[in-house]
């Protein structure tokens, strides 16, 4: 009924997503401030009145950034207590922990933090936007 999934794949889209977390965060809460030129007047337009490029840009990457971590916080929350401590710990947490930190402060193995972490992320990639993180194994 269900396709197969192909594990590494679908765990090594989740660590590209997640490893950009803080990153998201940064860039939401940021709000654009407008470049002081050497004049000191404030640049906002570009030629011809329309907003600068980098304004638009600004604008959205924040507004992605705002869909991307509302979508993860969404995943994240369907996930069990445990698993969700895993994924905070190592990728969200503000603190950049190493994995022996976080495994060693659990209380757990190395091989039991490493088996435990691989079951969070392929939870996470059923639970992100409907399952989008999830690589099916194409049969022949």
């Amino acid at each position: 009924m269900f396709p197969e999934i192909d594990n590494e794949k679908t765990k090594g889209n989740v660590h590209r997503l997640l490893s950009h977390y803080r990153s998201m965060a940064r860039l939401a809460d940021e709000e654009y401030t407008p470049k002081i030129t050497a004049t000191f007047s404030l640049e906002l337009k570009g030629s011809g009145g329309k907003p600068s490029d980098q304004v638009g840009n600004a604008v959205a990457r924040k507004v992605t950034a705002e869909r991307e971590l509302w979508k993860i916080g969404r995943a994240m929350n369907k996930l069990n207590a445990y698993h969700r401590q895993l994924l905070h710990d190592r990728y969200i947490d503000k603190r950049e922990f190493t994995d022996v930190m976080i495994y060693m402060d659990l209380g757990m193995s190395k091989s039991t933090y490493y088996r435990e972490l691989e079951n969070s992320l392929i939870e996470f990639a059923e639970s992100y936007d409907s399952g989008r993180l999830l690589v099916e194994i194409e049969e022949d």
